[in-house]
């Protein structure tokens, strides 16, 4: 029943049958001071009658959960209001255990992180293959899984697609993890439009995941926050991930993110497909134009050239600039005040586009002139870049997560701290893959190289101190 949208259709008759609210929330439909925000104030509202129970769905809820696992070919669906982050965490949390060794890829997104702070899992790094330019993690092998299976109690955890559209072979990593009696766990927050088009790669659950994380606002016409947990018939009714998803869930959903899930999967049932490829349509010919760009690259065999890399989204358009002169920063600086363009992301060697179903051809077309008349204005050979010097060898995990989460830290010089226990993260972009995480035992290699980022000025995530002359270790 595409057509379908139990909660949708009970928060408008609510709206036409109730005059005075005398319930929570205190702007009561009407009172918010942003004209913008009116609309939404409309159908912001709480449990009431006829409205169900987030934790206890019996009635229209359970109805449009049921809706979303047939649309998705998922035992069992969940809504989730707090991002892909909740789904994610609710997983660690109902599958794994105190001590409990799991896979994880090394540039997992911070919610892996935030899991095993909540679980107490203790993390096995999966390596992350990365192409060289620019510069960017890509993709897990099913290789180094099947070398490091044994090192895992339960379960494997993958990140498919990655930030930049590229997925991994999940279809053949899940036939190696099913073999060896373990559970894959998928973070597709990137790909929950994959299901209604056969021109994208197949959904986690299509390739035989027992559970996968949906983060529909990414992709989908979903308000932000707006994602979904979805099991496969091996996982579906487990009480655990029920209660799980229960407990680290607000006692207070938003109605409007829940009924935008509801309105986008009807909208896909119905018409994803045709929107999808006509989408899908746009984005070839803007690649085939963009191979004139000049000194501006369009990424597209290169990264299905990486090995692990078996699939990529269309709509995913990573610009390169290393023939310009231009930094990513600059690009994206040019195209924000010159054309008023805003691109997801920008890093010293590219800029990532993300289009969607709704973007029509003149926005293409309009992406692609700027593009051209900024390749015009600049060099066609910019100064050489230096080369990356190598990650380290992943440092021993001595603490978990949780462990190193729950100890005390201190700022120390970084000239001090080899030898010691970590107590923050650090990851240099490009490429984004951490070379060092809490808990981890800080090595020669290891303070050799954050002394080689500091002398660089390579960009930081993690670290307070970003210059990197202090760094933050546990008080053990």
């Amino acid at each position: 029943m595409p057509h379908h949208t139990p909660i949708y259709t009970a928060l408008q008759q609510y709206v036409q049958h109730n005059k005075l609210r005398l319930h929570m929330p205190g702007h009561i439909g009407r009172g918010m001071t942003a004209r913008e925000l009116q609309p939404v104030a409309g159908i912001d509202v709480t449990e009431v009658p006829g409205l169900d129970d987030f934790h206890l769905p019996r009635e229209i809820i359970g109805q449009s959960r049921t809706l979303l696992a047939h649309a998705y070919g998922a035992g069992e669906s969940y809504f989730l209001v707090n991002g892909a982050t909740s789904g994610l965490e609710a997983l660690f949390l109902a599958l794994t255990s105190e001590g409990e060794k799991v896979l994880v890829p090394r540039n997992a997104h911070r919610s892996f992180y935030g899991g095993m702070v909540l679980s107490g899992a203790m993390p096995v790094y999966i390596p992350v293959q990365t192409m060289p330019e620019p510069g960017i993690a890509l993709a897990v092998t099913a290789e180094d899984i099947r070398n490091l299976l044994g090192q895992s109690d339960k379960l494997v955890f993958l990140a498919s697609p990655s930030y930049y559209g590229t997925t991994c072979d999940v279809e053949q990593i899940a036939q190696l993890v099913h073999e060896s009696g373990r559970l894959l766990l998928v973070d597709e927050a990137h790909g929950a439009h994959f299901n209604f088009s056969p021109q994208l790669p197949p959904s986690a659950l299509q390739c035989g995941a027992d559970a996968a994380v949906n983060g529909l606002h990414k992709t989908l016409p979903v308000l932000n926050q707006g994602a979904c947990l979805h099991l496969a018939e091996s996982l579906k009714g487990s009480r655990s991930v029920n209660q799980a998803v229960s407990l680290i869930t607000t006692t207070s959903p938003s109605y409007p993110i829940m009924a935008s899930i509801e309105l986008a999967r009807a909208l896909l049932e119905e018409k994803g497909a045709a929107l999808l490829d006509q989408a899908l349509d746009y984005a070839a010919q803007f690649r085939q134009k963009a191979r004139s760009l000049g000194g501006l690259k369009c990424y597209r065999e290169e990264l299905l050239g990486v090995p692990g890399v078996k699939g990529l989204d269309g709509l995913k358009i990573l610009i390169g600039t290393g023939k310009t002169g231009l930094t990513g920063y600059e690009l994206d600086r040019i195209l924000r005040e010159k054309y008023q363009i805003q691109v997801e992301i920008a890093d010293n060697k590219y800029i990532l586009a993300m289009f969607s179903i709704f973007h029509q051809k003149q926005d293409w077309d309009y992406f692609y002139q700027a593009l051209r008349q900024i390749a015009q204005t600049v060099a066609v050979a910019g100064p050489a870049e230096p080369e990356m010097v190598a990650l380290p060898p992943y440092p021993e995990v001595v603490l978990s997560p949780r462990q190193a989460f729950k100890n005390p830290v201190k700022r120390m010089p970084l000239k001090e701290c080899r030898g010691k226990l970590a107590g923050e993260m650090v990851a240099a972009y490009p490429p984004g893959i951490p070379c060092l995480l809490p808990g981890e035992l800080i090595t020669a290699a290891v303070q050799n190289y954050l002394e080689y980022l500091q002398q660089t000025g390579a960009r930081l995530q993690g670290p307070e101190d970003i210059s990197l002359r202090h760094l933050s270790i546990l008080d053990v």
